[in-house]
């Protein structure tokens, strides 16, 4: 990370090259295997990031410039989707192809953008528009997500299609997970002013450190026991806790946290660097390149005419886009449902394209 940041780029792609020569792409100390019993910790990490983007969420704040970040938002995903199936369905011809990559590439990955925003220590109209814009992508994605592979499983197996699992269920584990973050959101914060505020200074370091350490924890555990979103969940507790709480304990639980998760991230993205393949390269091919470049493009060109709809700032325009091209942690985990859902050669096609694309958004994503 250090050695990164000497040739002028971001020390998590410092991590994430020095995961790729742990893992089995090139000196195979951590394999595969390995990497797998790290997914509690992987988890955990990507609980506690999607939490600090909650507290990002203060209402006042957002519904200053909510309307916009709806706008972005909105455009974005649909432009990444509709560019990526439209062109990839013309030079492919697989529909079910298509629609798979043209869902998973609308989701961005919340790690690298929060991490190099606290690093760099970032303000401003830009760190405004993307945090939340990071956040409710989310959604997008696991509507998007579940509504194209319950159609790609269809085509690919020739049966009918169902309201139920193109729709329902992924609408379904948007409102739960919103629900139950909430509420878990909700009691720590009326802990915290119970409680809490009434103990001393240092004292309040730790209660603040353990209850929202706990509140991840409990959330992360519940999205993974009952399939609901890993990032959405917790990222609710820690909005619904940041709207209960005044300025100073909001101050006092954000370095607590920072403080605390510092080693943590370092496991989160060298184990993400481990688990990329530089031999998924070689394979992945023709589509695995035009999938990069026209997730580039809706990213880049759908956030900036959102903007320009929603009249934002020029260097918002400029800038969001540039902002939302990392990839990794959602999408894995939309390859593991998707190795659990479509056939193991139509699952190993799609995990080699997307594992090729997160290779390159992981490395060039943060630096750009």
């Amino acid at each position: 990370g250090k050695l990164a940041e000497l040739i002028k780029i971001p020390e998590i792609t410092g991590y994430i090259i020095a995961g790729i020569l742990l893992g089995p792409s090139v000196f195979n100390i951590i394999s595969v295997e390995t990497v797998g019993s790290f997914d509690v910790m992987t988890n955990f990490v990507l609980g506690i990031i999607a939490y600090q983007i909650g507290t990002e969420l203060w209402l006042p704040k957002v519904k200053k410039s909510g309307k916009s970040i709806i706008t972005i938002t909105t455009v974005q995903a649909l432009a990444t989707a509709i560019i990526v199936f439209a062109v990839i369905y013309l030079i492919d011809g697989r529909l079910w192809l298509a629609l798979t990559l043209s869902a998973i590439a609308t989701a961005t990955a919340p790690a690298p953008i929060m991490v190099i925003i606290k690093k760099i220590k970032a303000k401003g109209p830009v760190v405004d528009t993307v945090v939340p814009v990071t956040g409710i992508d989310d959604i997008f994605g696991v509507v998007i997500f579940g509504l194209f592979t319950s159609i790609a499983v269809t085509l690919i197996a020739g049966v009918e299609l169902s309201l139920h699992t193109a729709l329902i269920e992924p609408m379904l584990e948007v409102t739960l997970s919103v629900l139950i973050g909430a509420a878990i959101g909700s009691v720590l914060g009326l802990v915290s002013k119970v409680f809490v505020t009434k103990l001393q200074k240092r004292d309040r370091y730790i209660a603040y450190l353990v209850l929202s350490l706990s509140a991840v924890l409990i959330s992360v555990f519940i999205a993974h026991e009952y399939h609901l979103s890993m990032i959405l969940t917790p990222m609710l507790v820690g909005m619904a806790f940041t709207n209960f709480i005044k300025k100073e304990p909001f101050e006092i639980q954000g370095a607590a946290l920072s403080n605390f998760s510092g080693p943590l991230i370092i496991i989160f993205f060298t184990l993400a660097g481990a688990q990329l393949s530089l031999s998924v390269l070689k394979v992945a091919g023709l589509i695995a390149i035009l999938y990069i470049v026209l997730r580039s493009i809706g990213k880049i060109g759908g956030a900036y005419l959102g903007a320009t709809i929603a009249k934002s700032p020029k260097v918002v325009r400029n800038n969001t886009g540039l902002c939302l091209l990392p990839q990794g942690g959602v999408e894995i985990g939309m390859l593991v449902a998707i190795s659990s859902i479509f056939p193991a050669e139509e699952a190993l096609l799609v995990k080699t394209i997307i594992l090729a694309g997160i290779l390159f958004f992981e490395i060039v994503g943060p630096i750009i």
